[in-house]
């Protein structure tokens, strides 16, 4: 009796708890391995633990920032959009990073054997300006090529980047999973992870300003659950490749194992960076985009709340 008595109990303080639990919205651009933390801190029940109900809106990475802004999601997932949005004057604020690497490689077929050998070729990149841009010019310089000296061609989404390596149409291209290792199943070659070439955060929790003065206690409880989130990922590989798998929606497991293990190569180890990086980051942002305006790192990123969420 006291043990029926106790699992009602149970059953009607978790009803309770979740008819009650905040909604929140948080935008993400793509199903990608780099929202991993989200996907599992939802699996997992971690936002429901934290009286959340969350939910993962999908929209193109260019309107992250314009949707957080008008307030119909309350969190935002592109942290590069982001220091993009400050630098024009919107208070929005980085509070975690889950990766500070781009999760790129650049493939090219067999003949071509390194970086060095896209002097004088077509390199294909998704747009101007963006990410990739930057990379290639990254990897090209460290190599010893002057980027001037090859072609770079917007070739548009990863799709299209893959069958244009293939086709031959572009002499290498970057691509990030599970596109990269789908290549390498067809005989391309692996020139370099762009991630050791260049480091810059890209993905994490970014919300206004204004949330963080009027919602202080939400965004803890939301880094919170995410701590945990990434904390379980990596120590339960198994467990994390099936909520990938799901979450990826792929069927292939043995492609989602090595999707989680490239995965923890960009990883933050506590969902920071070091001031040095977070002014780089601004830095670059400001050249690539052509933006005189600068903003001090401490009104940009505001890591606060991942030691108040311990």
């Amino acid at each position: 009796m006291a043990t029926a008595i106790g699992l009602a109990l149970f059953f009607f303080l978790t009803f309770a708890a979740a008819a009650g639990a905040e909604n929140v919205k948080v935008g993400i651009p793509s199903l990608t391995v780099t929202m991993l933390p989200l996907a599992v801190a939802k699996e997992r029940g971690y936002f429901q633990q934290e009286n959340l109900s969350v939910e993962l809106v999908l929209m193109p990475a260019a309107l992250n920032i314009k949707v957080l802004l008008s307030g119909e999601i309350g969190y935002a997932s592109t942290v590069g959009s982001a220091v993009v949005a400050a630098l024009r004057g919107i208070d929005v604020r980085v509070v975690m990073l889950f990766v500070d690497r781009p999760l790129l490689d650049l493939v090219a077929p067999p003949e071509i054997n390194s970086i060095g050998d896209l002097k004088g070729k077509v390199i294909g990149i998704s747009s101007r300006g963006g990410l990739h841009d930057v990379t290639v010019r990254r990897m090209l310089q460290q190599s010893g090529v002057d980027p001037a000296q090859a072609t770079l061609l917007a070739v548009g989404g990863q799709g299209a980047m893959l069958a244009a390596v293939k086709s031959g149409r572009i002499s290498a291209g970057l691509l990030n999973p599970p596109h990269n290792f789908l290549g390498y199943r067809e005989g391309l070659k692996n020139l370099g992870f762009a991630g050791t070439y260049i480091r810059i955060p890209s993905t994490g929790l970014v919300t206004m300003r204004e949330r963080l003065e009027r919602s202080p206690d939400q965004v803890r409880r939301m880094v919170r659950a995410l701590t945990r989130a990434r904390a379980f990922a990596r120590e339960n590989k198994p467990q994390a490749v099936l909520m990938l798998k799901k979450f990826l929606q792929l069927q292939d497991e043995d492609l989602v194992a090595k999707i989680y293990d490239y995965h923890k190569r960009a990883e933050t180890p506590d969902g920071k960076i070091d001031a040095d990086l977070a002014a780089e980051t601004i830095r670059e942002t400001r050249q690539t985009e052509g933006i005189a305006r600068d903003v001090p790192v401490s009104q940009l990123f505001d890591f606060s709340y991942l030691d108040a969420a311990r």
